[in-house]
């Protein structure tokens, strides 16, 4: 019989790997939907950053005014500007009015989705966290491009867990000879009968 260590008879644990699942082994329902290690640092991150981002808004959301911004453009090979801009020295410009309420949800939209993804993160939930950095990409626009790039990654690798049992790429592996076939031994051959060897003399 042959002895198999484990954690409870002083055998060595297994360190727990950065990504789940080994290649070839059939992953459990638990380790698809949920996060490893990595993946929810970098929710944690993807959390910290919408924080940082509501942070900007927020001095504007205190003020209770509105803002302008003023948007520019390059004007077309007769000089004119589109409908909306003037001409002002070689650019066209256009001054858009954002009001309070504007503010308001741009802070409060930012916090709350930040909060969500942190909330994802922490109960490592693989769909959740998936769904609002998508959600959080389409509604920030183009600085939304990092969490829309965060729900892709987890999704992908959501996808190669389940078909490989691991979310990294399947290598491919050498075949190596069967060690199950044995060499026939060499049989000493028997002695003859015919020939018998010489008795020493004893003195």
């Amino acid at each position: 019989m042959s002895n198999t260590s484990s954690p409870s008879n002083g055998g060595e644990k297994k360190r727990p790997s950065m990504f789940r699942g080994e290649p070839g082994t059939e992953p459990t329902r638990r380790e698809v939907l949920g996060l490893a290690p990595l993946e929810r640092n970098m929710g944690f991150f993807a959390a910290f950053i919408g924080i940082v981002a509501s942070g900007f808004a927020l001095p504007n959301y205190l003020s209770g005014k509105n803002t302008h911004l003023t948007q520019t453009a390059k004007p077309n090979a007769a000089h004119a500007c589109a409908k909306g801009y003037h001409l002002v020295a070689s650019l066209c410009e256009k001054t858009i009015v954002q009001t309070h309420a504007y503010w308001t949800f741009e802070f409060f939209g930012l916090l709350v989705m930040s909060a969500l993804i942190l909330f994802a993160a922490f109960r490592r939930n693989r769909a959740l966290l998936i769904v609002i950095s998508i959600i959080f990409g389409l509604i920030a626009g183009a600085a939304g491009f990092l969490f829309l790039a965060l729900g892709a990654w987890l999704l992908l690798r959501a996808f190669r867990l389940q078909r490989n049992g691991s979310p990294r790429r399947p290598t491919r592996q050498r075949s190596t000879p069967s060690s199950d076939v044995s060499t026939p031994a060499r049989v000493a051959p028997a002695p003859s009968k015919r020939y018998t060897p010489k008795r020493q003399n004893r003195r």
